[in-house]
């Protein structure tokens, strides 16, 4: 079994052979060119609980003259993350980043007749090397070889470098497909039997496949027009991209990925400049051929190199496309989301609600102290449950969630339902609550994450009440109790509040809130009494997240 690798059936992560979450950052895109700038962050990451970072390796600089290989910068990033006992996630800044060529050497750029660029359909130039050029791709995949070749001898006995992410962005802006010599010749040839095969079955939201030809050519398939053209340029960025990591996978075998720039899939809430940064609702307003679910066939077809495919979630409803990665992969990680409060609140609904294997919020590195409290909660909170909650995720007895004023969650676990909602309107700015409920036994769980409330649904046509409900503190990233909530805390019995500033009851009275955000509970049916055994205290020293014995 490899050190580190994604379960093809589960889609977990492991790493040195157990299953891993990762509560990650990723750097800014500049921060780790420099060692030097990157050296008094290191700290910083493992005081925030951070035990993964994503960071940027470029071609430019491991390349600057051809054939001529510099992994100083790497060798600092390995021996910063390890002094602090973090992972790594290296980004492969190669033929693109963003949908642009940006991060190819210097010597790539200024070579245009032997690494040609694309073409829109006026013949005009577009910033992006094209992926129909084998010089392009062969130059890619040596750069990305040797930087893997360099990985298998400085990291292999350590393992510090736990995935790497291949390209970034990837994608055509400024036309829907591209139109120069050599992705003429493409369009007009064969589509690959394979996809033939896959559009047949209805892999496609947007495009068939005619039935009265068993070649067809790319202009020769059904549908709109542009999803076509995004269609075939989704095809061979996932070839191009394919031919890099393969080269680089058989120096170095960790898990490999590719993420997505989003399309606005639907208007976003913040306004319409917010969703147009989201992408845009046509091919070449957002990268054209990237790595997004409904091209998600053509992508797993033509780079069986990569594990998965990742979305970068920063505007619009996440949850669309948490729900439309996890149901096209085995696998899910946002390797980049927004940093802020709005972005941090997505990070259970993501884990809890659909199985990922863990978040990146971006751009920690310039976050001003005050504005990561809540990545700090979310992250001590996972951290001290993560044993449990990796179990929980391979059993099926966690949910995560976020819930806005005037919505109610309904949550469904075991033979219970609950009704989730915010607590308090009382926070300035954007108020929501966002938490996972976690299963232990048939009738204990645990609450974690801030403002919500929960409240158990009649079971069978009887009341269900809390039986027994502990406050649980984090310390040395370990849970304990320290009070046992009764009364107002729990409504007499009624509900489970999660929240560290709780409105006053009734306008007035005063409420005392959670100490961590983390409630274990028990649950009973108000109409039949429990036996003559009631739950063991906690025993100093032992499990806190070991259930009381059940009582129904």
């Amino acid at each position: 079994m490899k050190e580190h690798h994604i379960d093809p059936v589960s889609g977990r992560l492991f790493v040195h052979g157990s299953p891993y979450l990762i509560r990650g950052i990723e750097l800014h895109n500049s921060t780790s060119s420099s060692a030097e700038y990157l050296r008094p962050l290191w700290q910083r990451f493992a005081d925030t609980g951070v035990n993964t970072v994503l960071a940027p390796v470029s071609w430019e600089l491991v390349e600057p003259v051809e054939g001529v290989f510099d992994f100083g910068l790497v060798d600092a990033l390995l021996d910063g993350a390890r002094r602090h006992g973090l992972k790594l996630v290296l980004l492969w800044f190669g033929s693109w980043k963003n949908g642009s060529s940006s991060y190819v050497p210097g010597w790539v750029k200024l070579d245009p007749r032997r690494f040609p660029l694309q073409s829109d359909a006026s013949g005009g130039p577009l910033d992006h090397l094209s992926p129909f050029s084998t010089a392009n791709r062969d130059a890619d995949a040596a750069a990305f070889a040797a930087f893997m070749e360099h990985l298998s001898r400085a990291d292999r006995r350590e393992g510090t470098v736990i995935m790497v992410q291949v390209e970034n962005e990837v994608g055509l802006l400024g036309s829907a497909r591209s139109y120069g010599p050599d992705a003429a010749a493409a369009w007009a040839g064969p589509v690959p039997a394979v996809l033939v095969e896959a559009l047949r079955g209805g892999a496609s939201p947007h495009v068939w496949a005619p039935g009265h030809t068993s070649a067809p050519s790319w202009g020769e398939l059904v549908g709109d027009a542009d999803r076509t053209a995004e269609l075939f340029m989704a095809w061979h960025y996932a070839a191009y991209v394919q031919h890099v990591a393969a080269a680089g996978q058989a120096r170095h075998d960790v898990p490999l990925f590719a993420n997505a720039w989003l399309d606005s899939i639907v208007p976003d809430e913040s306004g319409p400049a917010e969703a147009a940064v989201a992408g845009g609702q046509s091919p070449g307003v957002f990268p054209s051929g990237g790595p997004l679910p409904h091209v998600s066939v053509a992508w797993q077809l033509a780079a069986p190199a990569l594990s998965f495919l990742a979305p970068d979630v920063y505007f619009g409803d996440f949850e669309i496309p948490f729900k439309a990665y996890a149901a096209t992969n085995s696998t899910l990680f946002v390797p980049e989301m927004r940093a802020d409060g709005h972005g941090v609140s997505h990070i259970f609904l993501a884990i809890g609600g659909y199985g990922a294997i863990g978040v990146a919020p971006f751009g920690f590195d310039s976050l001003a102290a005050g504005d990561t409290l809540e990545l700090r909660r979310v992250y001590a909170q996972l951290e001290a449950l993560e044993g449990e909650l990796l179990s929980a995720q391979a059993q099926d007895r966690v949910r995560g969630f976020r819930v806005v004023p005037g919505q109610e969650r309904t949550v469904r676990l075991g033979a219970y339902e609950f009704a989730v909602r915010v607590h308090t309107e009382r926070s300035e700015g954007e108020t929501f609550g966002h938490g996972l409920l976690l299963q232990l036994d048939e009738d204990t769980f645990v609450a974690a994450g801030h403002n919500f409330t929960v409240d158990p649904a009649p079971r069978d046509g009887r009341p269900v009440a809390i039986l027994q409900a502990d406050d649980l503190v984090i310390s040395g990233g370990r849970l304990s109790p320290q009070r046992r909530l009764n009364g107002d805390e729990t409504f007499a019995g009624t509900r489970i509040r999660v929240a560290d500033d709780p409105d006053p009851m009734h306008g007035f009275m005063l409420t005392a809130g959670t100490l961590s955000g983390v409630v274990r509970f028990s649950l009973y049916s108000r109409e039949k009494v429990p036996g003559s055994a009631s739950p063991a205290d906690d025993v100093p020293g032992g499990d806190v997240l070991t259930a009381p014995r059940s009582h129904r």
